[in-house]
């Protein structure tokens, strides 16, 4: 290869990286929500509950505006009445920040029983003031 030909290869190779790294960049620019559930106790409190957890790991902050979990039939399980010790709804998450909100286990159980679901098919989920709304990656809520 002549030089020209090695200077073109090079300039194409640092196009590229410089191109992914701006598509990273402009991935983790806003709010980046990630959301899990699992199995909890809370001393002082009666009973366990089920525990949805939201985390921010992008650069701006994000409204937390709802909360539940989805059931494989379509329906939603929604908690409305403050459970102490949850974050308020709406709540404000900024970036590096998380936030909780428990739901009683009993009130699950009877939801899925009614409606023949199993609890390891259910997706948890919070809705943001964007519109959006971000479920989470694994399915289940801690109960066997």
């Amino acid at each position: 290869m002549k030089t020209p030909e090695i200077l073109s290869v090079i300039a194409i190779v640092m196009s590229t990286i410089t191109l992914t790294w701006q598509i990273i960049s402009w991935r983790r620019t806003g709010a980046v929500v990630k959301v899990t559930a699992k199995l909890g106790f809370v001393p002082g409190l009666d009973g366990n509950f089920v525990v949805i957890e939201a985390s921010n790991s992008g650069r701006t902050a994000v409204t937390v505006t709802g909360y539940g979990l989805k059931c494989p039939d379509g329906g939603n399980l929604i908690q409305f009445d403050r459970v102490p010790l949850s974050a308020e709804i709406p709540h404000r998450l900024e970036p590096g920040a998380e936030a909780s909100w428990l739901m009683p286990i009993e009130n699950v159980q009877a939801v899925c029983a009614e409606r023949g679901v199993r609890y390891q098919d259910v997706v948890a989920w919070v809705r943001l003031g964007s519109g959006g709304t971000v479920m989470a990656r694994k399915r289940g809520v801690g109960l066997k």
